[in-house]
């Protein structure tokens, strides 16, 4: 077994772990709905079951072929996407009493149309969206700019910043994988994207940034 196949063996391996638990919370919570209906209860199983539902989706996406990520690029419009993101934002956290509030923030000079994978870089972003919104204390802010002649979306919470200890039962990192290779699939000519995640520059929590060439 080479390296690379000693590390994805790994990380199968951390994954399935992983979903083996939270699996095993849903089905306490189910369990527990049958000799005592509770709505709490309920929603917090429905909660675990649309979390796991994402988690399987990224799963797949990464691993359901042997093939590496391929971008199929059209000319999108990138704040097209974001709007459509920030609603259903908007209606996620009707179900979600505790979620931070998510901002939508478009630079008067960010590009109009941008030539790149929808499904794909929404798929990454509702993951950053994810992750931030697990640290932020009230707020997370989608943003996008073009920059060096990438179009960079940005993701930055209120919360601790970097190297917080993480509050969620359920993470497994396929979130940030998902970004990565996201990125990579990305390419014109000899560059391809990239990912950055950073503390804010005013200290005010984290940034998470996805550049397509």
């Amino acid at each position: 077994m080479t390296p690379d196949q000693t590390m994805e063996a790994g990380s199968f391996a951390l994954i399935a772990h992983d979903l083996k638990n939270a699996l095993g919370s849903l089905e306490a919570e189910l369990a527990s709905l049958i000799d005592d209906p509770s709505p709490v209860v309920a929603h917090s199983a429905y909660l675990h079951c649309t979390e796991l539902r994402r988690q399987f989706v990224q799963f797949l996406t990464l691993y359901g072929t042997q093939e590496p990520l391929q971008a199929r690029s059209e000319d999108e419009s990138p704040a097209e996407m974001l709007e459509a993101m920030h609603r259903s934002a908007q209606l996620r956290r009707l179900t979600q009493g505790t979620a931070p509030e998510i901002a939508l923030r478009i630079e008067a000079d960010a590009p109009a149309y941008w030539f790149f994978d929808r499904r794909l870089v929404q798929l990454a972003l509702d993951a950053a969206i994810h992750n931030a919104s697990r640290f932020a204390k009230s707020m997370v802010t989608m943003s996008l700019r073009e920059e060096n002649g990438y179009l960079v979306f940005v993701i930055d919470d209120d919360g601790p910043g970097l190297g917080a200890h993480d509050p969620s039962k359920h993470s497994t990192g396929l979130g940030t994988e998902l970004c990565k290779s996201v990125a990579q699939a990305h390419r014109c000519g000899e560059r391809h994207g990239q990912i950055s995640l950073a503390n804010r520059p005013d200290g005010g929590g984290a940034r998470f940034e996805l550049w397509l060439p």
